[in-house]
């Protein structure tokens, strides 16, 4: 889940002209951790506020190149906008999300990294993996 700090962040470089931080909000919302399963599904909702640009499809298709490009699987992207004027306005970005999560006994955990396809070795792995033994 640390990872959509870095979203947020690139979001905030990549579109410094239309967004400022303090209209970007960033929420997780209806969370659900399985009480037999490692997998912990969540929607990660970005708000942004008074967007000064003419476009929200650039933010939208961003987000799913930013997931992509990092070897995540590209998640749905549901959203609302609502239109103040021709240049300005405001975007609810829903993502739904499944991590998985390792819980040892005293209760600490991690997030088990993506999964990607290896043509090396005819098996989903951690990205890493991948990227070393596909080269």
């Amino acid at each position: 889940m640390k990872y959509l700090q870095q979203l947020k962040d690139d979001l905030l470089a990549k579109f410094e002209s239309q967004l400022t931080a303090d209209k970007v909000h960033l929420f997780l919302v209806n969370g659900e951790l399985a009480s037999k399963v490692g997998d912990i599904t969540y929607t990660a909702r970005f708000l942004f506020i008074d967007c000064r640009d003419n476009d929200p499809f650039g933010i939208l298709t961003f987000i799913r190149k930013w997931f992509q490009s990092r070897g995540y699987a590209v998640p749905d992207l549901n959203f609302d906008s609502e239109i103040i004027d021709a240049e300005t306005y405001d975007l609810s970005v829903d993502i739904g999300l499944v991590d998985k999560l390792v819980i040892n006994e005293a209760g600490d955990y991690h997030l088990c990294p993506p999964k990607v396809w290896s043509e090396s070795l005819s098996d989903f792995v951690p990205k890493e993996l991948a990227d070393a033994v596909d080269k």
